[in-house]
């Protein structure tokens, strides 16, 4: 299986995991012209922007953040929306990490460890609690 058939299945599966949750997800992956985003998120009012990763190994090289995804993501911020998002599905399970995080982390890190994604992100079942 190609990597990218791992990320689509892995963004249309989070949309249904959300969905369970109740949000109204659109999964913008399908597009042709490509997006700086995978998904938004929506429940009780509040967007979510969320950008999914399949983690090999069990780590997350920061170079797969993109330019775009992170000039999307700051608009987003700015706009009034809260901060973008990227859901990182690990052996462990999927961890929700704000974007400003990882682009901090990209100033003295190459990539995150396992480790480093379970102290930083928030499993998805607690950030979707957390989400009101």
């Amino acid at each position: 299986m190609s990597n990218k058939t791992i990320g689509n299945r892995f963004e249309q599966d989070l949309c249904e995991m959300l969905s369970e949750y109740g949000f109204w997800c659109h999964n913008m992956a399908m597009t042709k012209a490509g997006q700086p985003a995978d998904i938004i998120a929506v429940r009780n009012g509040k967007a979510y922007l969320i950008d999914a990763k399949v983690c090999s190994n069990d780590e997350f090289p920061l170079s797969r953040i993109e330019e775009n995804q992170t000039l999307a993501m700051e608009l987003w911020k700015d706009r009034g929306n809260g901060e973008g998002w990227f859901a990182l599905k690990t052996s462990n399970g999927v961890y929700m990490l704000l974007h400003m995080i990882l682009k901090a982390y990209t100033r003295t890190h190459s990539k995150l460890s396992a480790s480093e994604i379970h102290e930083l992100g928030l499993p998805l079942e607690k950030w979707v609690m957390k989400c009101k």
